[in-house]
């Protein structure tokens, strides 16, 4: 957008607003600044190195996140192509941006409370956002906002978006192969068709092409547009078409296998023939979008007779200091509330029969655990009133951290991949648990020789969930109360023979029921001795 500006007058963007005087040209001064900010990145990345590990640690491993490697450099040098602009922006502290490092600080801390790596991630990075912010300035962060905001995409958050592009994948592929004249059997991800059977796995939902394209499609919207309206729009079509090409490409490698045989699509030929597409794809889309392309901004152009000050003197070098402990006072707030709710091993209390229900053998219920790590100590027994036995799995959770936490995107009652069980169902259901009613999650799934029904909830700290978000906000109030975060998952689970799915249901209705009391007691007790 264009500005019209009189004689003498400078851009509105770089007026300076901060806290302090605006420094120009005063060598000393942006020489103390660039120094400050250099330093406290790096002691920064120090100071919050297990959070920053833990990001690197899931871009090694994962795939879908690896691109995190390469967003600072490609963040520097951005900054670097644009450095003459620095050559005309005030340089001088920011309150505001003070204040935006103790809100990131603030949210880091809730985030470690609650053991949401995601949280404590993306605070991490706004404190990175907030020290540059509040060392430089405002006009300074405003220049660089794209180069600077792109930090963002360091963070690898994404994966709760498998499971709804899973079935939406599943829903698509369905559809469009019944449409091609081919019967399809679905049960839950599994499909079966004449030519053999498929399963819609996390590789399939596209969250990895959906991610790769967002960070590629922004960057190429900033460096070819200038107008905010055709970057967002680029950006959209970043977002839609790479979810619209997944459905495709999962059409594509069904139907190629189904029609060769499965001679092609299948092995190595699946994940080549996948990013062949994905990359084809994208190059459409970079070629309509260069039919739009825009003249590369120029640096801004200082009217004469602007003063210069000397900048940052005694009481800039306080703000300075200031926006140094807005960042920095959080990891000692944290370990003085970790020290308050240090509890020490769990030992289980006893879980009573109630009524009829009495010990059973673990036999007589398939072998089977839920994909949970990390917790202190586990409970599993058997139970039997009648013809269906019911099983109990508790996973109890005490002084959690970083890979020994509750919730986190590696524990889930069954992963895609299990080698022995398959899902499929899996809903909400009310349970009457002892005197009330409780949300609960269900889960329906399948082996070769079995099937089973399995009921689940969250127990934090006496309360009851099935909501991941909810519970982490129960867990993060707990650490501030100085209650502890004893935490833990509770399953109910029973077999039953193809056909027999209500005899399985009706006992575990009857098992939280009759059970449900003690099984609260038990917990409560384990928690409080």
């Amino acid at each position: 957008m264009l500005q019209s500006l009189r004689p003498g007058e400078m851009p509105a963007h770089l007026q300076a607003t901060d806290a302090g005087e605006a420094s120009f040209g005063d060598p000393r001064t942006r020489r103390l600044h660039l120094t400050v900010l250099a330093l406290g990145l790096l002691w920064l990345l120090l100071w919050y190195r297990d959070t920053f590990m833990a990001m690197v640690g899931i871009w090694d491993r994962s795939d879908t996140f690896a691109h995190g490697f390469v967003i600072a450099p490609i963040s520097a040098w951005l900054v670097w192509r644009r450095r003459h602009f620095i050559d005309h922006v005030p340089i001088a502290p920011s309150l505001l941006g003070i204040c935006g490092g103790v809100v990131a600080g603030a949210a880091w801390l809730l985030g470690e409370l609650a053991s949401v790596d995601a949280v404590s991630q993306f605070a991490f990075v706004g404190m990175l956002v907030g020290f540059i912010w509040a060392v430089m300035g405002t006009a300074v962060v405003r220049t660089y906002a794209f180069p600077i905001g792109f930090l963002f995409f360091m963070v690898p958050i994404g994966e709760f978006l498998f499971p709804t592009m899973m079935q939406w994948t599943a829903d698509f592929i369905i559809w469009a192969v019944r449409a091609s004249g081919v019967p399809v059997y679905a049960e839950g991800f599994l499909l079966v068709i004449p030519s053999g059977r498929w399963q819609v796995v996390e590789g399939c939902s596209g969250v990895r092409y959906l991610m790769a394209s967002i960070v590629v499609g922004s960057l190429y919207a900033y460096l070819n547009y200038r107008s905010m309206q055709k970057r967002l729009l680029f950006v959209a079509a970043s977002i839609v078409m790479p979810v619209l090409a997944n459905w495709l490409r999962a059409y594509g490698i069904v139907m190629l296998g189904h029609l060769t045989d499965n001679r092609l699509a299948a092995g190595a030929d699946h994940l080549i023939y996948g990013w062949v597409f994905f990359g084809i794809i994208i190059m459409a889309l970079f070629w309509i979008g260069s039919r739009w392309q825009e003249d590369e901004e120029q640096a801004p152009v200082v009217p004469a007779g602007s003063a210069v000050s000397q900048g940052a003197r005694a009481g800039g070098l306080g703000w300075l200091a200031a926006a140094v402990v807005a960042v920095g006072l959080w990891v000692p707030v944290l370990g003085y509330l970790e020290r308050q709710v240090e509890q020490g091993p769990v030992r289980f209390a006893a879980l009573d029969g109630q009524g009829a229900w009495q010990r059973a053998q673990m036999d007589e219920l398939p072998p089977w655990s839920p994909s949970y790590d990390g917790m202190r100590d586990t409970h599993r027994s058997a139970w039997r009133a009648g013809s269906v036995p019911v099983g109990v799995y508790v996973g109890y959770y005490r002084d959690q951290g970083p890979g020994r936490e509750l919730i986190n995107s590696e524990n889930r009652v069954l992963i895609s991949k299990d080698p022995v069980w398959r899902m499929t169902a899996a809903g909400p259901v009310q349970v009457q648990l002892g005197d009330r009613m409780q949300a609960w999650r269900e889960l329906e799934m399948a082996s070769a020789s079995a099937r089973m029904v399995v009921r689940h909830a969250y127990w934090i700290g006496g309360r009851w969930t099935t909501s991941d978000h909810l519970a982490k906000v129960y867990l993060a109030l707990s650490r501030l109360r100085g209650e502890g975060d004893d935490s833990a998952v509770v399953m109910l689970h029973a077999p039953h023979a193809e056909g027999g799915r209500a005899s399985a249901i009706a006992a575990l209705d009857d098992f939280a029921r009759e059970m449900g009391g003690p099984l609260q007691a038990m917990l409560d007790r384990t928690a409080n001795p």
